[in-house]
């Protein structure tokens, strides 16, 4: 059953007509890596501490769009979606704002992001289980931290808890195919065996984070967003969703609610395509 999801899930993305890009002559996203946590994961009970009271559990999540006492136990599918390596090219030679594929990648790959959990979620029923995508829920929404952004469905801590990677300086998320990446999860009755953790730290796979080395990020960040202390999230998001951002967006043909998007700090570093902590020598 495993084997036959991720399958399912990976000629989807390859072959569905929307993830084809006119301006690269490919597609937005590349082959997707997808991995499993079990719904009683500790950690999900965590990220209330971690990230807030308001994120939720999968059981929350679950009976929030099947009902009360509709969960007995399953499985959070989460699902790793690359961004190809044109748009991430056209990206690395920007110094302030995102190149024009990069930007209508974030207007598009969206709609592209959505399809895939609507499939998840037509997939799954069809075999005979419930599934929801929060991300796609009517009831999803963010809101505002003193620290910046957040909400009730962390796509990056989900894959955390599926063993897909790790978090980094600049709180992006690093996985085997690096970190320019978009992340979609469900949360379905289906109960197949999760994938494991293999990181000990959260995060592991950030070469300044384990070995104070690097730091690349830093540079790139054209706001100062990133420094050896970490990210600032609200200043981030100020440039990002600003009006600057929305006009830019406008003007390349996109969404000027999705803003322009940056991406400055996952591309043009070691760890955009790939985990720069592998294969290491040991110094």
């Amino acid at each position: 059953m495993k084997e036959k999801l991720i399958q399912a899930i990976k000629e989807f993305v390859m072959n569905d007509k929307e993830n084809w890009f006119n301006e690269t002559n490919d597609r937005f996203f590349d082959e997707p890596i997808i991995q499993f946590a079990s719904a009683d994961n500790p950690l999900f009970c965590d990220y209330k501490k971690i990230i807030g009271s308001e994120h939720l559990t999968p059981k929350e999540a679950y009976e929030t769009a099947f009902g009360k006492d509709s969960f007995h136990n399953g499985t959070v599918i989460s699902v790793v979606l690359p961004i190809n390596k044109k748009i991430r090219e056209s990206n690395r030679k920007q110094k302030v704002w995102p190149s024009k594929e990069w930007m209508l990648n974030r207007t598009f790959g969206d709609g592209i992001i959505k399809k895939v959990a609507l499939f998840m979620e037509s997939l799954l029923s069809g075999m005979g289980y419930k599934a929801v995508s929060p991300y796609m829920a009517s009831w999803f929404k963010t809101y505002r931290t003193p620290t910046g952004p957040s909400s009730i469905w962390s796509e990056r801590h989900i894959a955390y808890a599926a063993g897909l990677g790790t978090f980094s300086l600049n709180d992006g998320f690093i996985t085997e195919k690096g970190m320019a990446i978009r992340l979609i999860s469900v949360v379905t009755s289906l109960i197949i065996e999760a994938d494991i953790i293999k990181a000990k730290e959260y995060t592991e796979n950030c070469f300044f984070c384990s070995k104070n080395k690097c730091g690349a990020c830093i540079d790139r960040c054209p706001v100062n967003a990133i420094t050896k202390k970490g990210h600032d999230k609200i200043k981030c998001y100020q440039y990002v969703y600003g009006e600057d951002s929305s006009k830019l967006a406008v003007s390349y043909g996109g969404d000027a609610k999705a803003g322009s998007g940056c991406g400055l700090c996952q591309t043009g570093v070691p760890c955009e395509d790939r985990n720069s902590m592998m294969n290491l020598d040991s110094t």
